[in-house]
């Protein structure tokens, strides 16, 4: 015996034979199944917007951050390519409102060191903190120039120039805290941070560049440049940067 059931339209319709089977089509599902839309991948569209545009929302967001990361290594290799983009890090006393500027150091595009040096603070205050990140003392700034002096050869070297820093923001601002505790009036200069471009680049969320190092595969530097200090945060910066463009790294 066989019974074929069709449910249509809600009616439910049974024909019999002598085969001695039971088949249940359900005729409403399956052309729910064949008539509603789905992305390429295979996903169901809900949604307007998903049903216009014919690609469900994970699609939407992985051909975002394919144009994002496409967009990121133009715009790296275009900085990188350029005279005029100097790689800037800063160590400081602190991240308060009064903290100073205490390790400077400006490198070009090609890699070569343009300005490194200690500075020693107006405000002999050092974080605890600060100092067991980059391992600086006061002790070990007494007798360096001071920003006054500092200052006049930043300017030559950074106008009309972009400066490209790893957290740009906080560079940009211990610049200008440290110019005001000495009470000078501070250039303003143009800052790109390297930090967002290099999430953008590699579509993750931002973070910190020691961590970018080693997700470049680039540990080996450790053993030529000190971490968490200026000269060697330039250099890693400019490596990082130039790893996410390699042919070799590329995504």
């Amino acid at each position: 015996m066989l019974v074929l059931t069709c449910s249509y339209q809600g009616i439910a319709q049974n024909a019999v034979s002598g085969l001695g089977l039971i088949i249940s089509v359900n005729v409403d599902a399956v052309s729910e199944s064949i008539l509603k839309p789905a992305c390429a991948c295979g996903t169901r569209l809900t949604g307007p917007l998903a049903k216009s545009s014919g690609v469900c929302a994970t699609c939407r967001r992985e051909a975002q951050r394919a144009e994002n990361a496409a967009q990121a290594k133009k715009a790296v290799q275009a900085l990188l390519g350029r005279e005029d983009v100097l790689i800037l890090d800063t160590e400081t006393t602190g991240s308060g409102k009064r903290a100073e500027i205490i390790e400077l150091s400006v490198i070009n595009t090609k890699g070569e060191t343009l300005l490194d040096t200690l500075i020693e603070p107006r405000v002999k205050t050092m974080n605890p903190y600060a100092e067991r990140v980059h391992g600086i003392s006061l002790g070990m700034l007494k007798g360096a120039p001071c920003w006054p002096e500092v200052l006049p050869e930043l300017k030559a070297l950074a106008d009309r120039r972009t400066l490209l820093a790893w957290n740009a923001s906080f560079d940009k601002r211990m610049l200008d805290v440290s110019s005001e505790v000495w009470e000078l009036s501070h250039p303003r200069w143009l800052f790109v941070c390297a930090m967002r471009l290099y999430a953008r680049r590699r579509g993750i969320k931002n973070r910190g560049l020691q961590k970018c190092v080693l997700d470049e595969n680039l540990g080996h530097l450790h053993k030529q440049y000190a971490s968490h200090r200026a000269l060697g945060d330039v250099y890693f910066t400019l490596e990082v940067l130039r790893s996410s463009v390699s042919p070799q790294r590329s995504i």
